[in-house]
């Protein structure tokens, strides 16, 4: 294939080394003189292990060139990757003048592109926020190339997951392939460039495909602050923080699994509010600052607050509402700190006729510590108690809080239910 690449920094060096391995003809095109001159003589503008020889293979075979503007390349390309820098703004935003600058120019060439040949796909591997595909991007390739997307260009999000040092590494060998797409199936699997890689291939909405990036590396960041935070109070406490991170990383059920990493409810239960509260704490004690250990408690009740405002915002006032689970989890009748109580207690407290199904709390008799919380917080739960879903009576909503076995279906055609296990 011919495949135009916009921008050649590190994403861009990289893409057109790896595409031009791969047997295609690449068009280089940056508004920096020397980035052209470097990639159409071979070198690459950037220091990336192996793009060199990459870069001189593709010259050498005849298929590498650069150019400083899009000029007439596009009239038979099929695609063209658009890998410019979307850099942080002064708020902290994404600033993206150069995606809107590179999206009117390719799309101001587009015009004289043949109608009839097949939609130059455009693939953009900038990193955006979610909405600047529909709100940013599409607007301007509409303006600029005079017609919507479907005839002579479709617009594809295809964000990069590179690192440097080992970006053709990591070109060759992704986690996952993402694309996102205007409507399903016509990106056209992007023309098979990457059928050759061995990775989970994901089409999905735009917005979501734009949140991907910024979810994996915010991920990686609070990764790297929580396993410094972690080794600052281990050394404050004379703990090797070596060893220490080698147990921790040992767990693959929980530690590094997917396990508490779905978004839903707020935790809750008898230790992590109290062993997060501990590490707060310790680092007191040493003067350790702990910026995100220390905020954790506060996520979590913002999140319990979100959590009610978003199960609010479907009732009336004074409206019913029966709501499925109290304890913290399921298959447990333990109500320590459980966010249910917290959503229990805002409901009440707002007015609302509020009903409570737990099959966990059915003909149990509470004790000890387990007692005295729920006569804390929910002194009348007695009276809030139905024994089954049909015992709720007619209400206007029900909210699942926790995994009950119920049929959601069937209750779904009689009510709106709001399921806060799953945002």
């Amino acid at each position: 294939m011919k495949i135009v690449v916009f921008g050649l920094g590190y994403v861009g060096a990289t893409a057109t080394a790896c595409l031009l391995r791969d047997g295609h003809t690449v068009i280089g095109v940056d508004v920096s003189t020397d980035k052209a001159a470097k990639i159409e003589s071979g070198v690459s503008p950037v220091s990336e292990p192996g793009l060199d020889d990459l870069l001189a293979a593709g010259r050498d075979a005849g298929r590498l060139f650069a150019d400083t503007d899009v000029g007439r390349h596009l009239d038979d390309a099929d695609i063209a990757m658009v890998c410019v820098g979307t850099p942080s703004l002064p708020s902290g935003g994404l600033d993206l003048t150069q995606v809107c600058a590179v999206s009117a120019e390719l799309a101001t060439a587009l015009r004289t592109r043949d109608a009839d040949r097949e939609p130059l796909i455009v693939a953009y591997r900038s990193t955006m926020y979610p909405g600047a595909m529909e709100e940013i991007v599409l607007p301007a390739l509409i303006d600029a190339a005079g017609e919507a997307p479907g005839t002579r260009f479709e617009a594809v999000l295809n964000p990069e997951f590179l690192r440097e040092s080992t970006a053709i590494q990591d070109y060759y060998a992704p986690s996952r392939v993402v694309v996102g797409e205007r409507e399903p199936g016509v990106t056209r699997r992007m023309l098979g460039v990457y059928d050759h890689i061995d990775a989970p291939f994901f089409e999905l909405p735009y917005r979501t495909a734009e949140m991907v990036k910024l979810s994996d590396n915010g991920f990686h960041a609070l990764k790297v602050v929580f396993a410094n935070e972690i080794g600052r109070l281990a050394l404050e406490f004379d703990v090797d923080p070596e060893p220490l991170i080698d147990v921790f990383l040992s767990d693959t059920k929980l530690n590094i699994s997917p396990y508490y990493l779905r978004p839903g409810g707020a935790f809750g239960g008898s230790c992590l509010p109290k062993d997060v509260r501990a590490i707060s704490a310790l680092a007191g004690l040493r003067g350790v600052e702990l910026p995100v250990m220390s905020n954790v408690i506060t996520s979590n009740e913002a999140h319990k607050r979100y959590l009610a405002d978003r199960v609010m915002r479907h009732l009336e006032p004074g409206g019913s509402v029966l709501l499925i689970g109290l304890t913290f989890k399921a298959e447990t009748d333990d109500l320590r700190e459980s966010p249910l109580i917290d959503l229990a207690e805002a409901l009440v407290g707002k007015g609302y006729d509020l009903k409570i199904y737990d099959p966990d709390l059915r003909n149990r008799e509470l004790v000890g510590a387990n007692l005295a919380y729920v006569q804390q917080r929910l002194p009348h739960l007695s009276r809030l108690l139905v024994e089954d879903v049909d015992a709720a009576g007619d209400v206007s909503l029900v909210v699942v809080g926790k995994g009950v076995a119920i049929d959601r279906d069937a209750l779904g055609k009689r009510v709106p239910v709001v399921d806060i296990g799953r945002l």
